[in-house]
């Protein structure tokens, strides 16, 4: 087996939803290469979630971890999935996630201490990974286009974009200063921001897009906040707060960060546009139940809800968006009584006009419970159509809820699963009721902070600017010496990390060669750490950053080669 070839041809099956495929090769790979299975256990867990089989994706995942428990990647894309697991499990959650922080993004970063702050001038804003998730693009242009000029200048940090890509959005806004950070190391990355005197970092996806948190490490950017994509907290130190609200977050004590709440749901995004064809109050087809969340978020306890509601209102129909390959539909039908097979719609992905036209078809929307939803809940609401939800502990359990709290729909939200199927059978027992509401519905979404740009962004301008301020209050530039103080501190110490992140920003703005030289030193050293705990992933990446540095490191070259 060409084993290289193996895992190209998995991704590519990966990225064209040929799912089925994707995962026999990975099957294949586990069986074959015993020596790579880690990497393929990993890589089929991604693979299986997207098939909406997510207790299937945790055990593969966790045999992933169990061979490899020092790889950064496999632990990042366990974060990710963890939030599939059901029933929720809090405390594990937030372990896991300070257990990585702590691991791979130690406290320590100091790059924005290079720099005097200047408390009188505009703050430069940096929203990293703009494009990290398709939905993301409904979300940008608000920022984009009501953000207050005369107090902040922003920064957007595409990660996947491609040339294109990129010039259409610098073309789209260019008031806003667009940088690529595709294919650069954390290192590149969190010295970039720190030369455009980034002032706000602000993170938007969480452990879902590799490099962003790694680079925030070095702490580039006085504040650095997460928000938007992730909804949860990332347990890295450098992140000194999430955005978030009162809804998805009651209390602190749900996150690794403190939270800055917002005074409404935290999200505002671009409206789809309004249905052409939808259901009218005297219409004659039957009630339709949706599922249109992406499938990752199908689970057992979803389908259990549809089908007792299916069971209760016998002239209903249930309609499910996004199920890829023929593994995906076996499994979403064999959690589902055959019985109800015949009133079931699945359907394939499909395209973003074919998406809202047949969500228009649906009368009422069920949230995930695993990973609740916020583009999809707008995206119904939007369109007038209902979404109940039954929230959870997490934050990632409670977005819609947000939403709904936000719009005064309350009575959508229920607090037990009982209480949720009751509603539902009411509503579509009324479903004329429904339909007739549909466009007062929309009408009642659109003039709220979901929507509206210019309200939403002065409150965020507001949380940042007063978190920003906050911190510059006690902040002061290092002097050369005492750069150099915690730089012998560290070597005294024998912390390779700290000594990176000391050496990291003495070199930020003069770099002499016997500086550098003793940079690259640090790399080395902290990649052997790594290479004696057997962890070669992460060993190379600090090999391959001290040869960046200097690539006359005889030491990190041979290094790296035992790495492979």
């Amino acid at each position: 087996m060409d084993l290289m070839q193996a895992f190209e041809h998995a991704a590519l099956n990966v990225a064209r939803w040929e799912l089925d495929q994707a995962e026999q090769r990975l099957r294949q790979i586990v069986a074959e290469a015993p020596h790579a299975a880690p990497r393929a256990h990993a890589e089929l867990a991604i693979a299986l979630s997207l098939q909406g089989r997510g207790p299937d994706a945790l055990a593969e995942i966790e045999k992933a971890v169990a061979l490899a428990p020092h790889d950064a990647t496999i632990l990042q894309n366990q974060l990710i999935l963890e939030k599939l697991r059901e029933p929720e499990a809090p405390a594990r959650f937030l372990d896991l996630h300070r257990a990585f922080g702590a691991r791979f993004t130690p406290a320590g970063g100091c790059l924005a201490e290079a720099r005097a702050i200047d408390p009188n001038k505009k703050l430069k804003t940096a929203y990293l990974g703009v494009d990290a998730h398709t939905a993301l693009k409904r979300f940008m242009p608000i920022l984009a286009e009501h953000h207050d000029r005369s107090r902040f200048d922003l920064v957007f940090c595409h990660g996947l974009a491609d040339l294109p890509a990129l010039e259409a959005a610098r073309a789209r806004w260019p008031h806003v200063h667009h940088v690529a950070t595709r294919d650069i190391s954390a290192r590149h990355y969190a010295r970039a921001l720190a030369h455009l005197g980034i002032d706000i970092a602000v993170d938007l996806s969480g452990h879902g897009l590799g490099g962003t948190l790694q680079a925030l490490a070095y702490r580039p950017a006085l504040l650095q906040v997460t928000w938007l994509d992730y909804v949860a907290g990332t347990g890295v130190p450098a992140i000194d707060f999430r955005v978030a609200d009162a809804v998805t977050d009651p209390d602190d004590n749900r996150s690794t960060e403190p939270v800055l709440r917002l005074p409404f749901a935290q999200w505002c995004a671009v409206p789809p546009p309004e249905p052409a064809d939808q259901p009218q109050a005297d219409d004659q087809r039957p009630p339709t139940l949706g599922l249109i969340n992406v499938t990752v978020k199908l689970s057992a306890r979803l389908l259990n809800w549809a089908a007792r509601i299916l069971e209760r209102v016998p002239e209903a129909r249930l309609l499910v968006l996004g199920l890829t390959g023929q593994q995906a539909r076996a499994h979403a039908l064999s959690l589902l009584p055959e019985a109800l097979h015949a009133r079931i719609d699945l359907f394939d992905r499909v395209d973003e006009a074919t998406y809202h036209e047949l969500v228009a078809t649906v009368d009422l929307c069920l949230d995930p419970p695993v990973f609740s939803g916020a583009t999809s809940t707008l995206d119904a609401l939007a369109a007038g159509i209902p979404v109940l939800s039954c929230p959870g502990h997490l934050p990632h359990t409670r977005s819609s809820a947000s939403i709904l709290e936000t719009l005064n729909l309350q009575p959508w939200i229920a607090a037990t699963d009982d209480a949720l199927i009751d509603q539902a059978v009411q509503m579509l027992e009324h479903v004329e009721l429904m339909r007739g509401r549909r466009h007062s519905l929309r009408e009642q979404v659109l003039a709220s902070s979901l929507h509206q740009g210019p309200t939403f962004v002065a409150a965020l301008e507001q949380l940042l600017a007063e978190a920003w301020s906050s911190k510059a209050q006690h902040h002061q530039a290092r002097s050369a010496a005492q750069w150099v103080q915690a730089v012998n501190a560290a070597i005294q110490a024998q912390s390779p990390q700290q000594a990176i992140y000391a050496l990291e920003g003495l070199t930020l703005y003069q770099a002499p060669d016997g500086l550098l030289r003793r940079l690259a030193i640090a790399y080395n050293q902290l990649g052997v750490q790594w290479l004696k705990h057997g962890a070669r992933f992460e060993a190379a990446r600090h090999f391959e950053m001290a040869l960046e540095i200097d690539p006359q490191q005889a030491d990190a070259a041979h290094n790296l080669q035992q790495c492979r």
